[in-house]
């Protein structure tokens, strides 16, 4: 399949209807007026999908299971492209039978674009209100894959990881958002410089959570698709917004566990 094919069938020319769905959120109580006071949250689904390797089929069920809005990929292969844009119809794919496949899947349109990095790009959306309901401002989602620690090429892997995450903080800088969501493989845990440079920034909507739960955070790698996870390197870092319903889901055939949650614009404290 080619990169166009997949471009054509997320810019919507595939036809699929657009259709309203009575969601199902696990909100009850003092959550409940948590949900009324930040509006209709989008769903996002983020996971790194081993060089195409996760079960396609898999994937359509999840979004279908989890009413995903938002699907950031990472490892992106043809077969898993063809799937997720079956039920995601927006956006943009670029599948890849290595390390660099990438791409963003929207229920509904938004404005795409790359920031560009060392070695392998970012991808960048913006949701505005007028096309995703229930925002009270626009949504900026940015979708990376930062460079493994251990891998050989380029040549050397501490100083790709250290001019990507350069990039990115020189990108926010020139491009401030205060509803700002980061998401992907970031390959670091939370004592590794990578995570603690996006923690100064950003903070860890997992953790932001957890804590109000009342429950650990999850980890997200293992050394094979069925072993346990030991790691956690998949992460959701966010500004200006608030997170609900954390979720570490599994990714049948994949390496790595998908991250599932809904997230809304802050409230603006009045003036």
């Amino acid at each position: 399949m080619t990169r166009e094919k997949v471009d054509r069938k997320l810019d919507g020319a595939s036809g699929a209807p657009h259709v309203e769905r009575n969601r199902a959120f696990r909100f009850g109580g003092a959550e409940s007026g948590r949900r009324a006071e930040l509006g209709n949250p989008i769903r996002v689904l983020s996971g790194n999908l081993w060089r195409g390797k996760a079960d396609s089929e898999a994937l359509i069920d999840l979004i279908r299971r989890h009413e995903i809005d938002v699907f950031a990929a990472q490892e992106l292969g043809s077969e898993n492209a063809e799937a997720i844009s079956s039920e995601l119809p927006f956006g943009s794919l670029e599948p890849s039978d290595c390390f660099r496949g990438m791409g963003i899947a929207l229920r509904r349109p938004a404005r795409f674009s790359r920031i560009p990095l060392r070695y392998r790009s970012a991808d960048r959306v913006v949701l505005e209100p007028g096309e995703w309901e229930g925002l009270s401002r626009p949504l900026d989602l940015v979708n990376v894959h930062f460079q493994a620690p251990h891998a050989l090429r380029p040549f050397p892997s501490p100083l790709v990881r250290h001019r990507q995450v350069s990039g990115l903080e020189r990108f926010f800088a020139e491009n401030p958002s205060d509803s700002r969501l980061v998401v992907g493989d970031f390959n670091a845990t939370p004592i590794w410089s990578v995570y603690r440079r996006m923690a100064r920034l950003f903070s860890d909507g997992a953790i932001q959570s957890a804590q109000r739960e009342g429950r650990p955070v999850e980890r997200t790698w293992g050394p094979t698709a069925k072993s346990p996870r030991l790691l956690r390197i998949d992460h959701a870092m966010v500004r200006g917004l608030e997170v609900e319903n954390f979720q570490v889901v599994d990714l049948p055939g994949s390496d790595h566990s998908g991250l599932v949650f809904d997230c809304s614009p802050s409230p603006r404290s009045a003036s």
